[in-house]
C-alpha cells in the first residue's frame, strides 16, 4: 500500500482550534520570545481562542 502522497507533512502537523496551545508553538506564531508566551499564557489560560483573540486585540 502507498503512502498518500497527496497528504503533506504540514497536512499532518495541524493543530486543532480546541488544542491548547503550547509555549513554544505561541511564541512562533507570533514571533515573541518563549519567557512571554509564557507569561501570557499563564494569564489568559490556553485556550487558542482566547490567546488568539488577545494578541488581535494587542496589535
Amino acid at each position: 500500500m502507498t503512502d498518500d502522497k497527496a497528504k503533506t507533512k504540514q497536512d499532518r502537523k495541524q493543530e486543532s482550534a480546541e488544542e491548547p496551545y503550547e509555549v513554544d508553538a505561541f511564541a512562533r506564531k507570533y514571533g515573541i520570545p518563549p519567557s512571554e508566551a509564557k507569561t501570557i499564557i499563564k494569564r489568559y489560560g490556553p485556550s487558542r481562542r482566547k490567546l488568539d483573540a488577545y494578541m488581535a486585540a494587542r496589535k
